[in-house]
């Protein structure tokens, strides 16, 4: 991505002596890549693989790295490495550390307080070249949308690239020097060498990809060791670039198969662009196509000769070359002009992003010209590998200081905002008029996403299919109570374990996030955690322990927006509450809090003055809950149903917070404030349905 073609004037201090066009076509291909991955950042209809435009990118730096090393060898017998690490320290990091540091600004000035931290911390990964570590960190979902806020979300490749370019000289040296050094000479020429080690590689790190995509989505579409075939796939055509192009020079043979591999690379690549989405599971298998499509066209343009009508005609045309020389600067510069626009206008439709990604090119053209290329081109920079170095490092510090001193400045004037010795009582928030709509509240917007029940681990995480310890609470000889169910049910763990501390419970706890308590089936071709195996296990797993448990009483809550069909819902729900009452124990349901669908706390950081900029409507999102609406029977039949959603909302209109108290710690998910506040609510309803606190 960040290695743009060997200039005809330069290539690591050479001069080129093919013939012209030899990497222009490369050139294009870089300008198709960028392209789509601009089409798909704004939306636009039908590219809905445009993101496959990085995996071209990784080909044809793999390839370039690649080949530049292996002729630097085979000439000097050696590779500098210092002065490889100089070149890409003034091409890659000065462009990079200024789009890092117009970012952070433009977040400070259009962004919430919470916001603009959070876009700190990204940027801070950036700068420091980990930027998918950090997301991987997260278990944010590219493809899910799960990055689509972060003004960094698109470093996550970068990073990877510069992690490559650290270890990439040291293995093809070490694999040049195995035979060159050694008596394995004899036998093995350095090519080969150079070819079985990048192979064994590319094929480890293939393995990984396919094996993780269903397992850890993030990590295999983000990890340096998951991405690294694509890198070596480009490698490896550098490894038989001679043969490629001494054969087309000589060889009528090669020229159809020369046009046939390039038309053929050209359709694949806009094919994966258009029939790969963000439901494919990827990359797996299904990345082995835009990456061969890549390589194909590489080789067509390895291999063919001037003046014939291949796929190297149409990448050479002026617009895509130019899309090419810009690309670099294009790609870091259209996102964060994508989500500081959003952000600002709250304007999503694609034909307005195009048109901001269109500003933003112009923006890359004068970055590239007036910034990126007179530092590339310097003499003194290209003869003094010690100052390039300087120049990378100054840029990579510039980035840190510029996000850290953002960082600290949003916590110093968030934590103004606290409120002091603030009551948490039902009565003080609940039992008064609210007339308080604006000031600090408590938890702090910054404190809010870490306000949740503990033990967190009781929460069994996407992924795993049970705890990481005990979620036993209560006295041995207690009656036995169940809490079932997703996050939506966690959020009420503390206030039920105050409840039964009161009557000896011991309260046994079954929570798994984003896997609901209803039977939801299996689904192919969607991505959500809730139709993964790993959830489909833990709810048999945990309604077998629960039936076995034979437990007085079972609380019960779920997410209410899983499914869009009633009728599947309504099969869900059936489907669970038939196994829970073979219990015989009493059900409680808890009704599912409003849902936001945004970052409560992000919004309340910039609306301390007026709440209810951050109001929302409770049916802003489809809410199936047929347990509501389900006959209450009798006795141990009998479905006693719980609800503070009145408390929330009035009407349709649901707040952010009431009277100094903080609702919500994300976009969906009660403050564990909150819910110790509202146990009195519920233990009024459960009074008000003359519920048996002993037996149930």
């Amino acid at each position: 991505m960040t290695d743009a073609p060997p200039r005809r004037d330069d290539t690591d201090g050479r001069r080129q002596t093919t013939a012209p066009r030899f990497f222009d076509d490369i050139a294009g291909l870089r300008g198709v890549a960028v392209l789509l991955v601009v089409l798909f950042h704004a939306h636009v209809p039908f590219v809905t693989g445009g993101f496959i435009g990085v995996d071209v990118f990784f080909v044809i730096s793999g390839f370039l790295i690649t080949r530049g090393l292996i002729r630097e060898y085979e000439k000097n017998q050696t590779i500098s490495f210092r002065g490889f690490y100089a070149r890409r320290a003034r091409r890659i990091i000065p462009a990079a550390a200024l789009v890092i540091v117009v970012s952070i600004i433009g977040a400070a000035l259009t962004m919430p307080l919470l916001k603009v931290f959070k876009q700190a911390i990204d940027l801070l990964a950036a700068a420091a070249q980990l930027a998918n570590w950090h997301f991987i960190a997260q278990n944010a979902d590219y493809l899910a949308g799960a990055m689509d806020g972060s003004l960094a979300a698109h470093f996550w490749s970068l990073s990877i690239e510069e992690q490559l370019y650290f270890v990439w000289p040291l293995t093809i040296f070490a694999a040049a020097a195995l035979v060159a050094k050694t008596p394995l000479r004899r036998w093995l020429p350095m090519r080969m060498s150079v070819g079985i080690v990048v192979g064994l590689v590319s094929a480890a790190s293939l393995f990984a990809a396919i094996w993780l995509t269903p397992r850890d989505p993030a990590a295999a579409y983000m990890a340096t060791y998951s991405r690294a075939w694509q890198f070596g796939v480009g490698g490896l055509l550098a490894v038989v670039a001679p043969a490629l192009i001494g054969r087309g020079r000589t060889a009528k043979l090669n020229t159809p198969i020369a046009l046939v591999i390039g038309w053929l690379g050209l359709a694949g690549l806009l094919y994966a662009a258009i029939a790969i989405n963000a439901q494919t599971p990827y990359p797996g298998t299904a990345a082995l196509l835009p990456t061969g499509a890549a390589a194909l066209i590489i080789a067509s343009g390895q291999m063919a000769g001037t003046g014939l009508p291949f796929v190297g005609r149409v990448l050479d045309t002026p617009p895509l070359r130019f899309l090419g020389r810009v690309s670099y600067a294009w790609y870091l510069w259209h996102w964060p002009a994508i989500v500081l626009f959003e952000e600002a206008t709250g304007i999503t439709s694609w034909p307005t992003l195009l048109a901001v990604s269109v500003v933003a090119l112009g923006i890359a053209t004068a970055s590239t010209m007036l910034f990126e290329e007179p530092i590339i081109g310097n003499t003194e920079l290209r003869r003094n590998a010690s100052a390039s170095t300087s120049v990378g490092v100054t840029g990579i510090v510039v980035g840190l200081v510029a996000t850290m001193s953002v960082g600290v400045a949003t916590v110093k004037v968030a934590s103004q905002d606290t409120v002091a010795n603030a009551s948490l009582s039902y009565q003080s928030v609940f039992g008064v008029e609210n007339t308080e709509m604006s000031g600090p509240v408590v938890p702090n917007p910054f404190q809010a996403y870490d306000d949740r029940p503990e033990p967190n681990a009781c929460l069994v995480p996407v992924g795993d299919r049970a705890p990481s310890q005990s979620c036993v609470f209560g006295p041995d000889d207690g009656a036995p109570v169940v809490l079932f169910g997703d996050s939506h049910a966690e959020q009420w763990v503390e206030s039920i374990r105050e409840i039964g501390s009161q009557h000896g419970w011991r309260i046994h706890q079954f929570t798994k996030a984003a896997c609901p308590a209803q039977n939801l089936p299996q689904q192919r071709g969607l991505p959500d955690p809730f139709v993964k195996q790993d959830c489909l296990d833990w709810r048999r797993d945990a309604l077998e322990q629960i039936v076995a448990l034979k437990p007085k009483i079972i609380f019960v809550s779920s997410l209410s927006t899983y499914v869009p069909k009633r009728e599947t819902a309504e099969q869900a729900w059936n489907d669970t509450l038939t196994t829970l009452r073979l219990t015989g124990a009493q059900l409680v349901y808890i009704a599912d809090t409003p849902y936001p669908g945004f970052q409560i706390a992000d919004c309340m950081s910039g609306a301390m003055d007026d709440w209810n900029k951050c109001d929302f409507a409770f049916d802003d999102y489809p809410r199936f809950e047929p347990i509501l609406e389900m006959p209450k029977g009798r006795g141990k039949d009998r479905i006693i149903t719980l609800s503070v959603n009145d408390l929330l909302c009035e009407g349709n209109t649901c707040f952010p917070a009431r009277n100094k108290i903080l609702f919500y710690r994300d976009e969906s998910h009660l403050t564990a404030t909150a819910a110790e506040v509202l146990e009195p609510a519920l233990v009024k309803q459960l009074d008000s349905a003359g519920f048996d606190y002993r037996a149930g």
